[in-house]
């Protein structure tokens, strides 16, 4: 008698939480300006085909994720996040895109010298061989997806990451996560230009190397050296497009 497969049970998503995320994916790409009154309840009811019940819950978690200020009689409008909407790293994430902070290269990698060069020495005092390994794992798909540019973006930025949850310090990771996300599209640039593979590749299996050996200093040296490369190059693409 043949075993049937098991399946795991799909969660089921509440159409307030979709009309949520689609309310905030609106404002973060631009599509309402800060202080900008959203459309009525009862105009996005219309527009999504549902009740007006169901607008109302997702405005109270779009709040809820630090986007918009219900006031009431009046509507939702657009607001800053407040500092306790950056409490975690998605909100941390939604903070980074609506203030454009994605717009300055130098900036994030001024940010990415500052934590990630610490990273880098902590990793090397407290990674497990769980952490080596998921490291090792993480070069692995680098070298197998050299020829492709999303999976070898997702492979390089799950090794900072998983650098980071070497430290043992999930604070790190939690600050680590959002600068990934505005890191997707830069590392793409870099990734254009001639040698960046070759380069990339060598320079994570520095640090992988250093980290292994439990060298704090080599590590730091691999990580500032690398991080600085990377900023090179994406610098020299986004030259080259302005000519």
């Amino acid at each position: 008698m043949v075993q049937m497969k098991s399946f795991n049970k799909i969660e089921q998503v509440r159409l307030s939480q979709l009309i949520a995320n689609e309310i905030e994916e609106a404002i973060l790409s631009g599509g309402f300006e800060l202080g900008s009154r959203l459309p009525s309840e009862q105009a996005l009811a219309d527009q999504f085909g549902v009740s007006r019940n169901v607008v109302r819950e997702a405005f109270k978690i779009v709040q809820e994720r630090g986007l918009i200020e219900i006031v009431s009689g009046s509507g939702a409008f657009v607001c800053q996040p407040k500092s306790q909407a950056a409490a975690t790293s998605n909100a941390l994430s939604r903070y980074m895109r609506l203030v454009g902070i994605d717009s300055s290269v130098k900036a994030l990698y001024e940010a990415r010298r500052i934590l990630e060069g610490e990273i880098a020495r902590l990793a090397t005092e407290r990674a497990t061989s769980e952490d080596l390994e998921t490291l090792t794992s993480c070069l692995a798909r680098m070298q197998q997806h050299a020829g492709s540019i999303d999976k070898w973006t997702e492979a390089d930025l799950d090794f900072h990451l998983a650098a980071a949850k070497a430290t043992q310090n999930p604070f790190l990771s939690i600050l680590l996560k959002p600068l990934v996300d505005q890191m997707r599209s830069v590392i793409a640039e870099g990734y254009l230009v001639p040698g960046a593979i070759e380069t990339g590749l060598a320079a994570h299996a520095e640090l992988y190397t250093c980290i292994k050996r439990r060298d704090a200093e080599g590590a730091y040296r691999a990580m500032m050296e690398h991080l600085r490369d990377s900023e090179a190059r994406v610098e020299a693409y986004e030259e080259r497009g302005k000519e």
